[in-house]
């Protein structure tokens, strides 16, 4: 009988770093409890320690910890508003009034640009103001609009006759 050889060697380097991992995981099995008593996700706390979290669960459970269901830690989950907050720089309304002033004070190039072709997307970036404000003011000087580009069929998809 011939075994085959293994298509992806593992080299022992990396074994012995898994295995250092898990063993600095057991020794500080306190800390991680005590973090995932906080509400820490088991994904970064096993991420810290270098190891799958998938085996740092499995650890929990042989650590008498209960596991929080999927529901629980939903719920501690922080709202998108929150995790974006702060990213971007809130502008002022006086900003926003500037913004929208310089675009008005440009009405007639304005409105050349964006009947030569310019999109409103475009528009809005540069004067960073928003698409649909820009959209009201060329419906309110009487800029005529354009329809919006029919997205066009990669392939025919009526089914040929038999």
């Amino acid at each position: 009988m011939t075994t085959t050889p293994h298509p992806k060697p593992v080299d022992p380097a990396t074994l012995t770093e898994k295995a250092a991992a898990r063993d600095a995981a057991r020794a500080d099995s306190t800390r991680i409890i005590e973090r995932y008593q906080a509400h820490e996700p088991v994904s970064r706390i096993a991420a810290d320690y270098g190891v799958n979290p998938d085996w740092l669960a499995l650890r929990l459970v042989e650590w008498g910890i209960h596991r929080r269901h999927r529901h629980e830690a939903h719920a501690l989950r922080r709202p998108a508003g929150h995790v974006f907050r702060g990213r971007t720089k809130r502008r002022t309304t006086a900003e926003v009034r500037d913004a929208q002033a310089k675009f008005t004070a440009n009405r007639d190039d304005i409105s050349a640009r964006y009947l030569a072709g310019a999109s409103v997307t475009g528009l809005a970036r540069e004067y960073q103001v928003a698409p649909t404000w820009i959209a009201e003011r060329l419906d309110d000087w009487g800029v005529p609009r354009r329809k919006r580009p029919v997205p066009t069929q990669a392939h025919d998809t009526t089914v040929p006759p038999h």
